[in-house]
């Protein structure tokens, strides 16, 4: 593979929040090892170009938002007459590389057909690849790619999750945490038809276990009321900083700067524990036996997963949350 690429199109399948973030390492790595003039990124968000709104503060400077491929570009059957078309929306006639990170055999196959020198994809163990080369495929997103080009390259670089925090967010957190006698919790799942949470009853035990010594600190969105609700009636000390600031503030590079202040976060698989990936403190990350490809791979997240314990987050008591987090 060439050293100097000019443009790179990333594909993300996943349309979340969390999603764009899971990917942001990945994105790091393709800067810092591949070095592209332009990295074009594409997402079936429906439209919210997370990277252009929500996420402005985390966006690459090289990252261009693409907004002209189809809505669902790769899951329709008819997409596969119209790929090869897709590059007349851009200035050149081909892309350098094309990275798609998911594994359905259909959509990497109208991926494909747009134009490009080298394609990556870890579909079918990386034999659709372009240089072509055989590993099994990782099961966690954030080590796809970077592996692959591991391998090719012979490195041995992990997944980066430093990133730089704006300073009018640090001061604003400051103000929200002025010391380390907060601890933070996330406990809202965004997708209801996945088993995500942990019983609201055992989190109020385990919050209320650590507000001897600590402030237990909620990172809830407002529509969550009857959640907000409960923890304000049985939990002494609640805080729910973001409740106190402006609507500039209202954005998830605020949780990941609040997340930073910290004394530790407690925190299932939502968007939110990957805002707090980027926090560069301690974080632990409750998945169910189905998340493994959502995990963070940074030094900084301690995973329970319930498959190693056969048992499920929905069944998780307080006092197997506490042991582990005093354990680890």
């Amino acid at each position: 593979m060439e050293k100097n690429l000019n443009n790179i199109l990333f594909i993300n399948t996943g349309g979340g929040i969390g999603d764009a973030l899971c990917y942001l390492p990945t994105l790091n790595y393709i800067n810092e090892n591949l070095k592209p003039k332009k990295l074009y990124y594409f997402s079936t968000d429906l439209g919210n170009f997370w990277f252009d709104t929500k996420l402005k503060e985390y966006r690459p400077n090289n990252l261009i938002s693409v907004k002209s491929f189809p809505e669902h570009f790769g899951f329709r059957n008819h997409h596969s007459k119209i790929s090869r078309d897709v590059i007349k929306n851009f200035e050149f006639d081909k892309f350098d590389l094309i990275i798609d990170n998911q594994t359905r055999l259909k959509n990497t196959l109208i991926y494909k057909k747009i134009p490009h020198k080298y394609y990556v994809s870890p579909c079918l163990n990386y034999l659709m690849s372009k240089p072509v080369t055989f590993m099994k495929k990782r099961e966690i997103f954030a080590e796809r790619i970077i592996s692959y080009f591991n391998k090719l390259k012979k490195l041995n670089i992990k997944p980066n999750y430093n990133i730089k925090i704006p300073d009018n967010f640090l001061m604003e957190a400051r103000k929200l945490i002025p010391n380390k006698n907060y601890v933070g919790f996330s406990i809202t799942a965004g997708h209801p038809t996945r088993v995500k949470e942990i019983n609201l009853n055992e989190i109020v035990k385990v919050a209320s276990y650590f507000s001897d010594k600590f402030i237990p600190t909620f990172f809830i969105e407002n529509k969550y009321q009857s959640v907000i609700s409960e923890i304000e009636k049985n939990v002494e000390n609640a805080y729910f900083p973001e409740n106190q600031v402006s609507d500039e503030f209202k954005k998830p590079m605020l949780v990941t700067a609040l997340g930073s202040f910290t004394k530790f976060n407690i925190t299932i698989d939502n968007g939110i524990s990957h805002m707090l990936s980027f926090s560069n403190n301690k974080n632990y990350i409750f998945f169910n036996n189905s998340s493994k490809k959502f995990q963070p791979m940074n030094n900084n997240s301690i995973i329970y997963d319930c498959s190693l314990y056969n048992s499920s987050i929905d069944k998780l008591s307080s006092k197997e949350i506490i042991k582990f987090i005093e354990d680890n």
